[in-house]
Order: C-alpha cells, then sequence, then structure tokens
C-alpha cells in the first residue's frame, strides 16, 4: 500500500491505502532477487502490510505461468498482515476463489506495530508511505514511542521538528526487519526513495541498525520515470535488504530511464550516514576530488524567508517611491500599501540569475532589528502605518500554523517569520537556485537582497572580497556533478543548505590547531 488517509490504531475497518503494487511488478521484484526459486526451496514469505494481498499472490501466478500447478507450490509459506478489515476479508476471498486455498491461518488483521513478533526467512512488502507530520494528530500520539524504540529519531524535539519528515515506511521497515526476520533474511520492499536520497530526518534511517541489529541495503531499483502506482508523485523503487549484515558500499543502483534499466553504483559520499549519490562505475565520478569550503560559521548555509503561508501580507510585486522614508507596494491582493522603506527589501526572483545587474521585481517586508530579531510592538508603535498595516493582518498572521512559528508566536511575535535573522542584514550574500533547477550557479548579490523561502539557498558574508571566493569555490564543476550524483534534479531538494554543508568547513574548526 501507498498512502495513508485515515488512521487510528483502533479502528480496524479505517482505510490505509487504496492503491496496491500490480502483480507484474510482484512479478518483477520475483524475478529480481530470485524470490521464486527461494520460495521453493523452503523460505517462507511474509508481507506485513498485505492489501489485498497482490504481492503474496503475485508468487502464485509467476509460478502458474512457469507451468506449476498449485499443488506444486509451497503456499502454506505464505504469510501475510493487514490491519484494515475490508482488504483482510477481500484477500481472504481472492484466495479461496481464485485458487482454493484457505488462508485463514495464514493471514492476520492486526496493527503491524501491536502483531506478536513470528520469524519468517523473507519479508516481501509494499509498507504505507507517509510523512509522521501528516499523519492524523491522535495516531501521532499513538506510534511517537515506536519511533524512539526503533531507532529513528534522537529525541523528541527531533520528532517535533526535522525528524517529524520521517516516513512511517521507514517504522514499518525496521519492525518487519528487526521482529520478523530470521537471522541472516532478506526483505524485497517496495518503498519512497527518499530514505535513501533526501537529506535531514531519513538520517537515522540510514545507520541501518536497530539497537543491535544490524542489516545492509545490497540493492536497489530506482522505478523514476516509470509509472508503477497510477499517479503517484513520490519517488519509489524497490530495495534488497539482508538482517545482519554491514552494508558494503558502493552497492548496485538501477534506475529506469526511459524504459531501459540503467546500471550505477550508489554510496554515501562524505559521511556514512550522508545521502546516497548515484554515480556510474567511472574512476572519475567519485569526488576525493572536491576541497572543502572555507567560511566562518556566521556565515553557515541558509534557506530564505519563509512567510509560513502569509505571502500576500509580506511580498509585494510594486513598488513606487513616495518620499524619503516612505513607499508605496502592492500585490494581487493590496493595492498602494504605504509603509516604511527601512523595513522593505528587495526579494530574489529567477529573473535575477539571468542579469548582470540585477533590477528588483518583488520586495518583502521585513519588520525586523539589523540584529536579526523581530522588532518589539513598542518599536512598531514608532511607525504609524506599519502597526496599522500588520494590526489589518493580525487574524491571518495569529492563525499560521508551524512549531518553530509557534515558539515566535508564543512570545507575541504574531508578526515574525521564520528565515530570518541577523544574516538577512549582511551586505553580501553568495545565493543559488536551491529548487526544481538541473544547474548549480552560485551568484554574488550586493546589498540587502532577500532570498526566497525553499526556492533559493545563499552563504550570507560580510566583504565582497571574500564573497567572491566562496562564489568561485563553489562554482567547481564536481560540486555540481555532485548535486547531479544525488539524483535530485528538478526537484524541491536540488541544492538546499543540508547538501551544500556537506562541503563547507568553518574557520573555527581549524583555530585550536593554530593555537598550538
Amino acid at each position: 500500500m501507498v498512502d495513508i488517509k485515515t488512521f487510528d490504531l483502533s479502528d480496524k475497518d479505517l482505510q490505509i491505502g487504496d492503491v496496491f503494487t500490480p502483480i507484474k511488478w510482484g512479478e518483477f521484484a520475483i524475478d529480481k532477487f530470485d524470490l521464486f526459486t527461494k520460495w521453493l526451496n523452503g523460505a517462507s514469505i511474509f508481507d506485513p502490510t498485505m492489501g489485498e494481498g497482490n504481492l503474496l499472490e503475485s508468487l502464485i501466478t509467476f509460478g502458474l505461468s512457469k507451468g506449476l500447478t498449485i499443488d506444486n507450490l509451497p503456499t502454506n509459506n505464505l504469510f501475510g498482515n493487514e490491519l484494515n478489515t475490508v482488504y483482510f476479508n477481500k484477500a481472504i476471498c481472492k484466495f479461496n476463489e481464485k485458487y482454493g486455498l484457505d488462508m485463514s491461518k495464514n493471514f492476520t488483521n492486526e496493527d503491524f506495530l501491536r502483531l506478536t513478533p513470528k520469524k519468517y526467512n523473507i519479508i516481501f512488502g509494499n509498507p504505507p508511505w507517509q510523512n509522521f507530520v501528516d499523519l492524523p494528530d491522535s495516531y501521532k500520539e499513538q506510534i511517537k514511542s515506536y519511533f524512539f524504540k526503533f531507532d529513528l529519531v534522537g529525541n523528541s524535539q527531533n520528532l517535533l521538528l526535522g525528524g517529524s519528515r520521517i516516513d512511517i515506511a521507514a517504522l514499518i521497515i525496521q519492525i518487519a526487519i528487526k521482529d520478523f526476520l530470521k537471522q541472516d533474511g532478506e526483505a524485497m520492499i517496495f518503498m519512497p526513495l527518499s530514505l535513501f536520497l533526501n537529506d535531514g530526518a531519513n538520517r537515522n534511517f540510514r545507520t541501518y541498525s536497530i539497537g543491535e541489529v544490524k542489516y545492509s541495503i545490497d540493492a536497489i531499483f530506482d522505478f523514476n520515470n516509470e509509472d508503477v502506482f497510477g499517479g503517484i508523485a513520490t519517488r519509489y523503487g524497490l530495495s534488497h535488504f539482508i538482517r545482519d549484515k554491514k552494508p558494503i558500499f558502493p552497492i548496485p543502483y538501477y534506475r529506469n530511464e526511459g524504459g531501459t534499466w540503467n546500471c550505477y553504483v550508489a554510496k554515501p559520499m562524505f559521511h556514512e550516514t550522508d545521502p546516497l549519490s548515484i554515480i556510474s562505475n567511472d574512476e572519475g565520478d567519485n569526488f576525493d576530488s572536491i576541497k572543502p569550503v572555507i567560511i566562518k560559521k556566521e556565515s553557515s548555509p541558509r534557506q530564505g524567508i519563509n512567510t509560513c503561508g502569509a505571502n500576500d501580507v509580506y511580498f509585494f510585486d510594486d513598488l513606487i517611491e513616495v518620499n524619503e522614508d516612505m513607499v508605496g507596494v502592492s500585490n494581487k491582493s493590496k493595492n498602494n500599501i504605504i509603509l516604511p522603506k527601512k523595513f522593505i527589501f528587495p526579494l530574489i526572483t529567477s529573473k535575477e540569475f539571468k542579469e548582470k545587474l540585477p533590477t528588483p521585481s518583488k520586495w518583502v517586508l521585513l519588520p525586523y532589528n539589523s540584529n536579526g530579531k523581530p522588532l518589539e510592538w513598542q518599536q512598531i508603535q514608532q511607525f504609524p502605518k506599519l502597526g496599522s498595516y500588520l494590526e489589518s493582518n493580525k487574524e491571518i498572521l495569529q492563525g499560521r500554523k508551524g512549531v518553530l512559528l509557534n515558539v515566535m508566536l508564543n512570545r507575541g511575535h504574531w508578526w515574525a517569520l521564520l528565515g530570518a535573522g541577523e544574516y538577512n542584514f549582511f551586505p553580501y550574500k553568495v545565493v543559488w537556485e536551491a529548487y526544481g533547477k538541473k544547474s548549480f550557479n552560485p551568484t554574488v548579490f550586493e546589498g540587502f537582497w532577500q532570498a526566497n523561502q525553499s526556492l533559493q539557498a545563499f552563504i550570507p558574508v560580510r566583504t565582497l572580497t571574500e564573497a567572491q571566493r566562496i562564489q568561485a569555490e563553489l562554482s567547481d564543476k564536481q560540486i555540481e556533478n555532485y548535486l547531479l550524483s544525488l539524483k535530485m534534479e528538478g526537484t524541491m531538494n536540488w541544492a538546499q543548505p543540508g547538501k551544500i554543508k556537506k562541503i563547507i568547513k568553518y574557520e573555527e574548526e581549524f583555530l585550536p590547531l593554530f593555537q598550538q
């Protein structure tokens, strides 16, 4: 199953996904990993979230296509579990009506998180795919402890913040490997590739361990542009794990490119829990030659200003000078709003990367001090136009959601934004487009230009000389090649700050050496 719609741990009648693995792709996995031979030779096979049982059925259809009969197949060694009672009953009926099999003793109708562990030789599954943050609040509370128990988050704060992007598929996989696989057992899993290719929340999954239990990732099939699940936007693939084996990189990585499965290798480049880089077998495709870019910690890579859904309040498309202190700004919903010039800044768009001398086409309101702290209300009252404007949008601004934003709202700063700090007011920024691009083009912006949410990322610096040096070092073609190896070109994760931090070293880390 692919998508969680609604989920309550106590209700077996709720849908936990209504998109199932097509039989032909189950047979694809069987063929690639010689699963059928292993089954015929006595291996027990278990699908922990089986839906209507398509993956288990594909073993039968594969055998029938080879000329065997039902009586020749070890169907007593097929096992499955499904929480949703409707799907469970359909699986029972299907195996009975199509194949004359009574699977009532082999299939269970339970929540997998609470299923009594039993060991099998092979896990063959497709767990639900959904980030923790997107689950219903009541369900989050019920399953939160499992993410800690199976070593997927470090602490409660991580789960509330960046760790909230961890996928529930990771939890199902960890439980299946630890509690349901025999020693040296194998798992063939259809899963979101974000667990391998994205930074941040998925790092803990890439330790490939649960407590004392180790396991390896041995091969990945990336479906890429093959529409396996009928319009599902998530990047997905088929992965092969082996319990009680340490990962040895690089591993084979097969990518569907225009209907052809091309073979690459995959490995983490700078740290063992880094996202996998997908490279050819050519020796020149390693990135050992990349020289780290040395910067000060105050210049750490950042994302742009995030309005948390209030773009119409903060972003403007037109600006006119009223006098030396005031400007009139407009956007599609607001016309000629008079505001203090000192709080209006040019906002970078894709257009500015194409101009040698960029001129603003958008602007952003930042009600902040130059030290990066939001204005206090007493300060705002010194600018009546600003105070009036913010008051007129108070309901919208107070209604915004988000864990980090709530910290600001709870302090009474309901006019605050995310991605705002002292670094916004550095006189130079080395900026690149971090969203949806296929080339890496770091560009120096002079003045108080502001990067736009996740569309851009930047390194803030205090001098032009420093900005030009960093820009030149980031322009090393190998850095772009490294980003391309992550196979995130054209996506929202193309060149976010976390990826660039892999090639960053901080001056402060070298100071003790110089002082010895």
